[in-house]
């Protein structure tokens, strides 16, 4: 399996024996998302922008023509309690929570208003994936 912290929060579809992000899945189509140049093989297009400093290859596709459309959620178990996890450009791990309790308990601060995180390395937590089939 591709390392965690490659696969983020999102919809994803398996087509042609591979795994893309979907940007959207409105109606009878989907418009799938990788940064793999070998995509192009799939006839997937290349396209840089400004919001990006690397080439992303898009293709759209019909429902009909994925194996499976699905949904990631991460979550992270640390000292026995699910967090929400994330990882910054520089893939450091992080927890955060919205529950002010929760995070003066396990010593996050306010990153944000009305929410809470704090660095964690990966040996402290238990990475919880929850994968919802949407079709």
């Amino acid at each position: 399996m591709a390392d965690q912290r490659t696969i983020v929060d999102g919809r994803y579809a398996e087509y042609q024996g591979e795994i893309f992000r979907v940007l959207n899945d409105f109606g009878s189509n989907l418009k799938l998302v990788t940064e793999n140049p070998k995509a192009e093989a799939w006839g997937f297009k290349a396209q840089t922008t400004k919001h990006t400093n690397h080439t992303l290859y898009y293709k759209e596709v019909k429902r009909t023509e994925v194996d499976a459309l699905y949904e990631l959620k991460h979550e992270a178990r640390y000292g026995g309690t699910l967090f929400d996890l994330y990882y910054d450009a520089q893939g450091q791990s992080y927890i955060g929570t919205s529950e002010a309790d929760k995070a003066e308990a396990f010593g996050l601060k306010e990153t944000d208003e009305d929410y809470y995180s704090k660095p964690v390395e990966e040996d402290d937590y238990e990475p919880v994936i929850y994968r919802n089939d949407l079709e």
